[in-house]
């Protein structure tokens, strides 16, 4: 297992997510991260899967609403988007 500080793990991410070995990110000497190197994504239990996508979707609501983002905001940016991007 590879112990690096955040500071550093940001400096050379490409490099550490290059490794088959896991990474522990720390900063001011306490873990803030773990980073778990997936051979096979395919042989993740679906239950898995779907908790995984439910806490990430939970953080992101959180963090969107801590924020004062409301829904019909992201759907006209994503229109906007998809506007613009049929243009070129």
């Amino acid at each position: 297992m590879i112990i690096t500080n955040i500071r550093d793990f940001r400096d050379k991410a490409t490099n550490y997510l290059k490794r088959d070995e896991p990474i522990l990110v720390t900063r001011h000497g306490k873990v803030t991260g773990l980073f778990l190197p997936i051979e096979h994504p395919e042989s993740i239990p679906l239950d898995l899967k779907k908790e995984l996508l439910l806490r990430f979707g939970e953080y992101i609501s959180s963090s969107l609403k801590s924020k004062g983002v409301k829904e019909e905001e992201i759907l006209e940016d994503f229109k906007a988007f998809k506007k613009s991007r049929r243009r070129r």
